[in-house]
């Protein structure tokens, strides 16, 4: 019988060894590391990256949780020109194709370095505002159209030439809407309830319009002020929970490139949280995940399945979909340039139970 028992408890420390192994390292934040299956792991750069990414401990106020993510895997460390510093410098034009066109806006890159566009961010002019749907990049001397859609629904009208970045990333339903299948009346629908939960009317329905409302900078700069101790220099990316349940997670080729997006990556998690409060029952504000639901929700995107996708810039764009997980990634070459996952985007009522315990085996079962 010792040697049936033996045999059995080996042989289930065998099977449990692949799904532990992340955990027994105590507080060492663990690289993410998926189960030993081919089909888990299809060659690209998403999850290449992913692979190489260590969960940090997260930060938590007000409902929301940050877990900074850091690699050992820098293969591309250009410092690429983000939208706003490019429409800032002049070298970044954007504005409408011919007469106007709501799906699609033109780019010109008129300067000397590559532009990273992310997807899920607001450009404000020309005839209406937009929210661009996927990443693209711009290097020097191309042109590109940008594919977008609408949030502003009540305006088709010129009022700037060209387009401006004077908004954070897209709230985050807005932005998922637009980077996943979502129609132009998702997006609208998604924008009309940000203004009413957040209390912010607007005559053509903006979600600048809303972002922009004086209460909720204000939110944006609290939340930024009290995260701000959670970034190190090493950071490239971050995984946020809302409510205590895991949403998203954003990671980037290297830090500089993650330092310029970081707080408008991180006013979309504000604006959300901020709107859905008043939702909420049984003080969920104060639940808080641990690292390792972090870690398990990156894991996701190793089994996730695969499509490549051209892009009106350079480069390829990947998409992924698996359990309770999405996403896409911009890739130049072999390396992620930028890859965004989508979680769930329910509001979570009621804390989630523990599991029961498992029934104790007979002895004589073993013999």
């Amino acid at each position: 019988m010792k040697n049936a028992l033996a045999a059995v408890v080996a042989a289930l420390l065998a099977l449990a060894a692949p799904s532990l192994a992340a955990y027994l390292e105590a507080d060492t934040p663990a690289q993410v590391v998926g189960a030993p299956r081919d089909r888990w792991e299809p060659a690209n750069p998403f999850t290449y990256a992913v692979r190489g990414l260590t969960v940090r401990d997260g930060c938590s106020y007000r409902g929301l949780t940050v877990f900074p993510l850091e690699t050992d895997r820098v293969r591309d460390a250009t410092n690429y020109v983000s939208l706003e510093e490019a429409l800032d410098r002049g070298e970044l034009v954007v504005t409408e194709k011919g007469s106007g066109s709501v799906p699609v806006l033109v780019a010109r890159n008129v300067g000397d370095d590559s532009i990273l566009l992310v997807a899920g961010e607001v450009l404000v002019g020309g005839k209406q505002n937009r929210v661009l749907r996927d990443d693209v990049l711009l290097e020097p001397g191309m042109s590109a159209d940008l594919p977008v859609l609408c949030v502003e629904r009540g305006r088709w009208q010129q009022s700037d030439e060209t387009f401006s970045h004077r908004s954070p990333l897209a709230a985050l339903s807005v932005r998922s809407e637009a980077q996943g299948e979502g129609d132009q009346a998702a997006v609208w629908e998604s924008v009309s309830e940000y203004s009413m939960d957040l209390r912010v009317p607007t005559k053509t329905g903006d979600l600048h319009a809303v972002q922009d409302a004086p209460e909720v900078r204000a939110a944006i700069e609290e939340y930024a002020q009290k995260f701000g101790p959670c970034w190190r220099s090493e950071t490239v990316g971050m995984v946020v929970a809302r409510f205590g349940r895991i949403v998203g997670a954003d990671v980037f080729c290297n830090q500089d490139v993650f330092r310029k997006h970081r707080e408008c990556l991180l006013a979309s998690y504000v604006i959300d949280c901020c709107a859905k409060r008043d939702s909420l029952k049984g003080g969920l504000e104060s639940v808080v995940p641990d690292r390792r639901e972090a870690e398990q929700f990156l894991r996701r995107a190793l089994e996730a399945d695969y499509e490549w996708h051209a892009t009106p810039g350079a480069g390829r764009l990947l998409t992924l979909h698996g359990h309770d997980v999405r996403g896409s990634g911009l890739v130049s070459g072999d390396v992620l340039l930028h890859g965004c996952l989508f979680g769930r985007e329910d509001v979570v009522i009621l804390p989630r139970p523990s599991p029961p315990p498992m029934p104790p085996v007979p002895l004589r079962d073993l013999e």
